[in-house]
Formats: structure tokens, C-alpha cells, sequence
């Protein structure tokens, strides 16, 4: 229902200045959830614009008083005058770009128009007495042989001119044209075709559609402008998602979640948490040999078939690769069960090594042989690098350590190697083949750890005997620690004599006669030092 006391001049702006008052209440409140989104401004201000436009007009339309009626011809004109102010800014922010020079005058000449609207005096600008309007003699309006006519000219060219500028930015584009232009065109000749025709009436020329339509037309370019922005968006988000996804294939998620819990663009040099996680490091033995044996492509072909097989592995347990370091990859396993996790999947990347080896046929001399290492303990998540190139990274001794357990697997001759923090972990009933191997020293450790193979992926013929020599080696590494040399070096004599081949064994029995040739005290030092190894 509308109030008896409103002509029926005024009826289309008062639907107007409703809309656009609505509309602009409605931006304005999710203004407030979307304060960076550029558009958003630009279309509140539009909306602003317009209200002020039809309240403008109503208030000429109610006819009060010479005085009302020049106040709201002053508001409706400035209003006008800035409309085109709004569309200079909403077209920038669609396209990204900060405002330009052809921008800058627009708005410039904008405000000039709307201050000499508001407080120009005159006949050339608005003045009274009022005078008959045009199209209908009840109505008056102020006189201005200038600036009203200057205002309705400027607004139409910028309309015509984005109107042209909007049709050449599609058939630039072609088929990959963004969404949002099609509406924004629209808008705009809706408003244009509406201009054009209230001017042509008001300067006294008949046309067909009788009555002034641009409160009409303007609010077909409210509704255009505001599927743009919702297009615009839309386009931005996808945009958002697609660089998302492609930058945690280089940053692992769990690196996001700490270091960029506000969004991406929360992210600074030095943010970091630290966590208690287990580390495997995982290296392909002998690489350089092996691509001196293997053509460049068909290297490249192999390392990343393995490397898919891998992350696949470290996906469906749970893991993260936080890095691939040339032949190497670094993986984080996170939560409570991160040591049964972790071991269960440096368990399956042996398996997938071997499927690999066995399923393409490889000669014996470019089969691939891995070496993995696991360590749990506290690390540091974080970004290192400058301001303008940054890194995600895992810091901490508990990946020197897994690195080093890597190491020395390949002195060893042995496929994985966990420490006794690890193993210590594990849930009874694992299902693992687990061996001690006493206490070593480490490169880069000033203290001996206590290192466990793991050996579930071995022939089955040498399972059996590993089986058979375990109690006897733990027994003979327990006689070493409580200083008993020569009754460990009789376990370990067995034991050799049961798997000859068992370089691990040769080793520790190496070392216990260079201890007794030297005469040293050993009582809770390392069986092994692989520091130089």
C-alpha cells in the first residue's frame, strides 16, 4: 500500500528509492563480512547513490514548496552526477586494477557537478522562480539552462562509454571471457536505453513509452550489477580453491592449519609450532650409479612412478610429505599412534619397492634399493627463507636423527632402521619383526641411541634366521652393556654361526674385539660409532 499523500509522479521513485535503500542495507551488512572484497564497496556506493537519486526525486515529486521542491531537485542532480563516479570504481574493482587516470577525472568531474548541483545559485544552475516542466505542466521544477542538462550529458556518455568498452572486453576475450562482463553490459545499456529516453522526453520530444522509465532502468542495473558481483565472486573463489590446492601440493596441509590458520595471506617469515610427531626419511641407495646406468628421461620416468607409488602409501596412512629432496623424501606422521602409522608405512613403501623391482623385470644392477629411517620426538613447523622467498619447513633434532638412522642403513645393509623412541611406541601385538642392535653413536650425536631394524620385508629365508639369532644377539648386546666382553662376544660368536652372512653381526663383533685388543672400559658405552661411516 502506498501512502495517500504520494502523486503519481513520484510512485516509480519511491519504488526506487525502496529498492536501492534495501539493496543498500543488504551491502552493507555483508560489507561487514567481506570488508576486503573491492566490488562490494563499489556496489554499496552505487546503491547509496541511487537511494539518494530517487529520495531526490520524490521529495520534487511531492510538490510542497518552492523550497522542497528545489532541495530535492539539488539531491536528485548530485546524486546523478555521481552515479557515474560509482560505475568507474565498480569496473575497476571488477577488473582488479587500481583506479586510473580516465577513473580519476570521472570522479573528479563527478564531485564538481554534484557541488555545483547542491550549492550552485542561478538560473545556469539551479534557481528559483520554478518553472513548468516540460512534460507535464503541473509539475515545476528549478531552472537551469546548464547544469542540468551538463549532468544528464555527462552521465550518458560514461554510460555509453563502459556500455562500448564492455562489448569490446567480450569479443576480446571470446570464450574465455569472465562471467561478469554479461551483466555488467547489460546494466549498463538498460540504464542507457532509460537515459536516453527521459532525456529525449524532458527536452519536449514525443516518444512511444510515455511516463519517465529511468527509476525503472535503474533498477534493472541494480539487479545486473548485483549478478556480477555475486558472478565476480563466485569466479574468485574458484580461483581461491584451484590456488589452494595447488599450493599444498609444495606446503603440507598440516603446515596451513598451524602457520596460516587465518588464510593464506596470514602467513609471515618465522611463524612456527612445535609438535611431538615421528619423522621417516626414505633415499633411493646408489642413486648416482644407478642414473649412470639409466638414460636422463627414463630416470626421471622411474623416480616419479616411485615417488607416486610412495605418496600414495603415505596417504592412505595417514602421513604428510613435507618434502622430496632430490632421490629423498621427508615424511611427518602426526597424532598418538604416529609410530604404528609410521612404521606401517615405511613397511608398505618396501613393499611397493619390490613390486616395482619385480613387476618391470630390472636387471640386478638397475633394481632400486631404498634405505628408511624413523625417529619420533618434538619438532619445529615453521617458515624460513626472506620476505620475498619463503619456505615451509620441519626443524629439530628428531629429523637429524631420522635422517641419520637413513644414513646408516646402507653400512648396515639393512631396509629400515627405528629407534628404541619408536619401537617404544608401538602396540603390543604390532605384528612387526623387530631387532636390537644395541646402542650406536650417530653423525652429528654426541650421545649413543639405541637402534631396532625392522625386517618384515626381508626373503623369507633370511626372516627365519633373523627369527633364530634375535634372543641370542639381545642377549649378547644386554652382556656388552653390563661390561661382560667376552661373554657377548661368545652370544654374538653363535649367533654368526647360525647367519654367517649378517653384516650388522660382523660388525658388532668387530667392535668388541678391537674393545678387548684396546683393553678399553666399555660398561654402558656404544656397541657401534657410525659417525664416520
Amino acid at each position: 500500500m502506498l501512502p495517500d499523500f504520494l502523486p503519481h509522479y513520484s510512485v516509480g521513485p519511491f519504488f526506487g528509492f525502496a529498492t536501492n535503500s534495501i539493496m543498500a542495507i543488504l551491502c552493507l551488512a555483508t560489507l561487514t563480512l567481506y570488508h576486503h572484497y573491492r566490488p562490494l564497496r563499489s556496489l554499496f556506493l552505487f546503491y547509496l547513490f541511487s537511494t539518494f537519486l530517487f529520495l531526490g526525486w520524490v521529495i520534487y515529486g511531492l510538490q510542497k514548496s518552492p523550497e522542497s521542491i528545489l532541495l530535492g531537485y539539488r539531491i536528485d542532480l548530485a546524486a546523478l552526477a555521481l552515479l557515474p563516479a560509482s560505475w568507474t570504481w565498480f569496473d575497476s574493482a571488477l577488473s582488479n586494477k587500481s583506479l586510473g587516470g580516465l577513473s580519476r577525472s570521472v570522479t573528479g568531474i563527478g564531485f564538481v557537478l554534484a557541488a555545483l548541483a547542491l550549492w550552485g545559485n542561478g538560473d545556469w544552475f539551479l534557481g528559483l522562480p520554478l518553472v513548468p516542466h516540460e512534460i507535464e505542466a503541473s509539475i515545476l521544477r528549478p531552472q537551469s539552462k546548464l547544469l542540468r542538462s551538463l549532468i544528464h550529458f555527462f552521465c550518458l556518455v560514461i554510460c555509453l562509454f563502459y556500455f562500448i568498452l564492455t562489448l569490446i572486453r567480450m569479443k576480446r576475450f571470446k570464450s574465455q571471457q569472465p562471467a561478469y562482463l554479461v551483466p555488467f553490459g547489460i546494466g549498463m545499456l538498460f540504464w542507457l536505453l532509460g537515459g536516453v529516453h527521459d532525456a529525449i522526453r524532458s527536452a519536449g520530444i514525443s516518444v512511444p513509452v510515455k511516463g519517465q522509465v529511468l527509476w525503472f532502468t535503474s533498477l534493472w542495473l541494480s539487479v545486473f550489477l548485483s549478478i556480477a558481483v555475486a558472478l565476480h565472486f563466485r569466479s574468485l573463489n574458484q580461483a581461491i580453491r584451484e590456488a589452494r590446492d595447488v599450493f599444498e601440493h609444495f606446503v603440507p596441509p598440516a603446515y596451513l592449519r598451524r602457520i596460516a590458520a587465518q588464510g593464506l595471506k596470514s602467513i609471515r617469515l618465522g611463524e612456527a609450532d612445535q609438535q611431538k610427531v615421528t619423522i621417516l626419511c626414505c633415499d633411493i641407495r646408489g642413486f648416482t650409479s644407478l642414473s649412470e646406468r639409466i638414460n636422463p628421461s627414463e630416470l626421471i620416468a622411474l623416480i616419479n612412478h616411485l615417488f607416486e607409488r610412495i605418496t600414495r602409501v603415505v596417504d592412505w596412512r595417514h602421513g604428510i610429505i613435507d618434502k622430496f629432496l632430490g632421490d629423498a623424501i621427508l615424511c611427518i606422521f602426526e597424532g598418538t599412534d604416529s609410530a604404528q602409522r609410521a612404521v606401517n608405512c615405511g613397511v608398505d613403501i618396501l613393499t611397493v619397492v619390490k613390486s616395482i623391482n619385480r613387476d618391470e623385470n630390472r636387471p640386478s644392477d638397475q633394481a632400486i634399493r631404498i634405505g628408511i629411517g624413523l625417529h619420533t620426538g618434538p619438532v619445529i613447523l615453521g617458515t624460513i627463507g626472506s620476505p620475498k622467498r619463503m619456505d615451509s619447513t620441519v626443524l629439530g633434532l628428531t629429523v637429524n636423527l631420522a635422517k641419520r638412522l637413513e644414513e646408516v642403513t646402507r653400512p648396515l645393509n639393512v631396509d629400515m632402521l627405528i629407534s628404541d623412541q619408536v619401537a617404544g611406541q608401538l602396540p603390543n601385538g604390532h605384528g612387526h619383526r623387530l631387532r636390537k642392535l644395541g646402542e650406536v653413536f650417530l653423525k652429528g650425536s654426541s650421545t649413543p641411541i639405541s637402534i631396532i631394524e625392522v625386517y618384515d620385508q626381508d626373503p623369507a629365508e633370511v626372516r627365519y634366521l633373523k627369527d633364530q639369532i634375535e634372543p641370542i644377539l639381545s642377549e649378547g648386546i644386554g652382556l656388552y652393556k653390563s661390561g661382560h666382553l667376552n661373554a657377548a662376544l661368545l652370544k654374538l660368536q653363535e649367533a654368526q654361526r647360525l647367519y654367517p652372512q649378517d653384516l650388522p653381526l660382523q660388525l658388532l663383533i668387530h667392535s668388541i674385539h678391537q674393545s678387548l685388543k684396546e683393553g678399553q672400559a666399555v660398561k654402558g658405552m656404544a656397541l657401534l660409532d657410525l659417525r664416520l661411516k
